[in-house]
């Protein structure tokens, strides 16, 4: 599922043609959602009840946007996409139905360290003069790259506070954070440490080593900086167009009178549509870079309502998850819902979505009874 959701071209943006590349992450997203089939049905009787009311805010979130694409002329396109998330979401739901939410997520979360490694070790053999690290096979994004490190960081933070994570976990934290600074990537960075320190928050008795490690290693961060002015540099990089906060100002403004008529206000203009108009610039159109002007845009003020709605809904299944659930979901709906206001693709077939769906449908209130159900394997230990 997650190298079905990476970039595998650099710039691409899909507009309705089919050619050997969409064809093949077609055909990977649903072998995945076959295999997910196979292991449902191998289970049997011993499948964990589930709630049922992510599926719904999805399927009403794409329906609105689908009645937006009906009259927008993108409803082909937009179809397309639309069944893409249909079907990695209904892989996720199937995998959580089957095995314990701690070893979903985990098994998404190694997956995107494996590509994140391999696209990192190849971006920088084949880097030429960009200043930002990015992917080489595949070649990611710079923030694409940030997205696939980050979440691991959050992982195994996660996996410190709530037990002994083992030191290969910790090396790849390590390496993947640096990665994450070599992109270049501050929106990344900043709600790293947002969700770091919003998991620490849940602490109670932590550890004397957790206390003496964190303390060594935020020392040498301070020495390190302060010795080579990171910091500044890291926030002074070279800005290039459409990346800055002013340029997403403009398309922001844009987004708000895009609409040409009442019913694409409501409904939008279908999943497809990713580049909005500007005037009063040197350029006509720009990439949307914010999830949720994203969602005024493709799926109306009415999905964007939905949209919100859903996210809080989560907050508040995550807040009432077990405590050892609770650390990890928190971590990683801060960094995801957080950089979303940044960037854009959580409602979208991106790896950011596949984790979002997964920590949704854990925590929703009828399937948090699996989480505490002895019969579940239990992967982490109350700090």
């Amino acid at each position: 599922m997650v190298a079905s959701t990476v970039a595998w071209r650099r710039g691409d943006i899909f507009a309705g043609a089919v050619d050997p590349v969409v064809v093949v992450k077609g055909l990977l997203s649903l072998l995945a959602l076959a295999i997910a089939l196979v292991v449902v049905q191998t289970r049997g009787g011993h499948l964990r009840q589930l709630g049922t009311g992510t599926l719904w805010f999805l399927g009403i979130f794409m329906t609105v946007s689908a009645m937006g694409a009906l009259t927008y002329g993108t409803l082909v396109t937009s179809a397309v996409l639309t069944f893409r998330l249909l079907v990695l979401g209904s892989t996720v739901f199937l995998l959580l139905r089957a095995a314990p939410a701690l070893q979903v997520v985990g098994a998404l979360v190694r997956s995107c360290a494996a590509i994140a490694l391999l696209a990192a070790m190849t971006g920088v053999v084949m880097a030429g003069q960009e200043p930002r690290l990015e992917g080489g096979i595949p070649p990611a994004h710079p923030n694409e790259l940030a997205l696939l490190s980050s979440v691991v960081v959050v992982w195994v933070v996660a996996r410190v506070v709530v037990e002994r994570a083992t030191w290969l976990e910790a090396l790849t934290a390590v390496v993947l954070l640096g990665v994450v600074w070599a992109t270049g990537s501050r929106t990344a960075l900043i709600m790293l440490v947002v969700a770091v320190l919003a998991m620490t928050v849940l602490v109670r008795r932590p550890r004397a080593g957790l206390v003496v490690g964190t303390q060594c290693i935020l020392a040498v961060g301070i020495i390190v900086v302060y010795w080579t002015g990171a910091i500044v540099s890291f926030g002074e990089r070279a800005p290039d167009k459409g990346s800055t906060l002013e340029s997403r100002f403009i398309a922001w403004s844009a987004a708000r009178t895009w609409a040409e008529s009442a019913w694409q206000a409501v409904f939008g203009g279908g999943l497809s549509v990713k580049l909005i108009p500007v005037k009063g610039q040197w350029w006509d159109q720009q990439l949307l870079d914010s999830t949720w002007v994203s969602a005024l845009v493709q799926a109306g003020v009415l999905g964007l309502l939905v949209a919100v709605v859903w996210a809080i809904w989560v907050l508040r299944g995550v807040v009432r998850a077990p405590r050892e659930h609770r650390v990890l979901f928190l971590g990683l709906f801060v960094f995801l819902v957080g950089r979303s206001l940044l960037e854009s693709g959580l409602f979208d077939a991106t790896p950011a979505f596949l984790l979002f769906v997964a920590v949704s449908v854990t925590v929703e209130g009828g399937s948090r009874s699996s989480l505490t159900d002895p019969s579940t394997p239990r992967t982490a230990a109350p700090a």
